[in-house]
């Protein structure tokens, strides 16, 4: 048997490094698996999983950015207190990230809004307060979808993006300073502003939720 010329041998060993480098030129990541014990190829397929995951939901239900706000603000956000015990929940966001609860408390930490309007179905003129509902459906992660309004005693009206994303339509929790009883439908319930006329027509009666409960997107 020839024995393997010595020459021949030091070129393959010397093509094997150049692979070996090239290879590592390829992959600037390190060979060592990740602490959940993922090698670095299964990380990156994971990530571009999670990428195209994400792109995938984002174009079932795209949420585009809340557009400058048209109307003033009484305040913003303030630093949301957390719930008493002896507190009663009186509201629920159902988020994109999950369900949000909230006391009356908790709702006037929300960025807020006050006007005064005309209630059609009371036909009272109150000076009302209470959270926008362009914030609230930022704050659940659906702003730019129509949603729909729940009230205890089973009611459901759903509100165009278009309307609450540039009018002061608001989930009011105050009337004329005080908090709102039930025999004016509170204690929570929508209101909309005077302006555009369209609000004060028969076609948006159903928007005026009384004893609201839960916000959500429009499936």
């Amino acid at each position: 048997m020839v024995p393997p010329n010595p020459a021949f041998r030091r070129v393959r060993v010397r093509l094997s490094l150049l692979l070996s480098l090239g290879l590592l030129t390829l992959l600037p990541w390190s060979s060592a698996r990740d602490p959940q014990g993922l090698s670095p190829a299964k990380t990156l397929v994971g990530a571009a999983a999670g990428r195209e995951g994400t792109r995938n939901r984002a174009a079932e239900h795209p949420v585009p950015a809340l557009p400058p706000s048209p109307f003033t603000y009484l305040h913003g956000a303030r630093p949301r207190p957390l719930a008493r015990p002896d507190e009663r929940v009186l509201f629920r966001l159902d988020g994109t990230a999950g369900p949000q609860t909230f006391t009356l408390r908790q709702l006037q930490a929300l960025p807020a809004v006050r006007y005064a309007t005309y209630q059609p179905q009371l036909k009272h003129e109150g000076v009302y307060e209470g959270v926008p509902l362009r914030d609230l459906a930022a704050l659940g992660g659906f702003a730019g979808r129509d949603v729909r309004v729940y009230a205890s005693n089973g009611f459901v009206a759903t509100i165009r993006a278009h309307d609450y994303l540039h009018e002061p339509i608001m989930l009011a929790y105050r009337m004329d300073g005080q908090a709102i009883p039930v025999l004016q439908k509170g204690p929570l319930t929508v209101v909309l502003p005077r302006r555009p006329a369209r609000f004060h027509t028969p076609a948006y009666s159903a928007a005026w939720v009384w004893f609201a409960v839960r916000l959500g997107p429009v499936p």
